[in-house]
């Protein structure tokens, strides 16, 4: 029976926490964002059974209608898992949008002595909320 000393165990663990930028994905430029996100389709549950139907011949797998002429049980379940998977996403997924302070605001009043103008800046954070389409 082989014998483990703890402090190369400890020492493998501390090079496993060290790992912290393996897979982060890259920042998007808000400016990117603000432009892009609108001229997206959405999600679609269609679309999406259709892309893994029509990709399962990579396995090996048949596609396309049963010899009887029948739909294939097995996309219509495709169908309606990624159905339920969307209907999740869109009914149940929470997206908390954090804005940091810093961010330059103008505003526009007025009072009892006229016109009031506002130049400054958000002192906290603010957070806010978003929905999947």
């Amino acid at each position: 029976m082989a014998e483990f000393d703890i402090k190369s165990i400890i020492k493998g663990f501390d090079k496993i926490i060290k790992l912290t930028s393996v897979g982060s994905p890259p920042k998007v430029p808000p400016p990117l964002i603000y432009i892009g996100v609108p001229r997206r389709t959405g999600l679609s549950a269609t679309k999406i059974a259709s892309n893994i139907i029509s990709r399962k011949s990579e396995a090996g797998l048949p596609v396309g209608t049963l010899p009887s002429g029948a739909v294939s049980p097995d996309e219509i379940m495709e169908r309606i898992r990624i159905e339920e998977i969307i209907k999740a996403l869109h009914e149940d997924a929470v997206i908390t949008v954090t804005l940091a302070p810093g961010i330059t605001l103008t505003a526009a009043g007025a009072n009892g002595g006229g016109p009031v103008s506002v130049i400054g800046s958000t002192i906290v954070f603010a957070m806010g909320y978003g929905i999947i389409q």
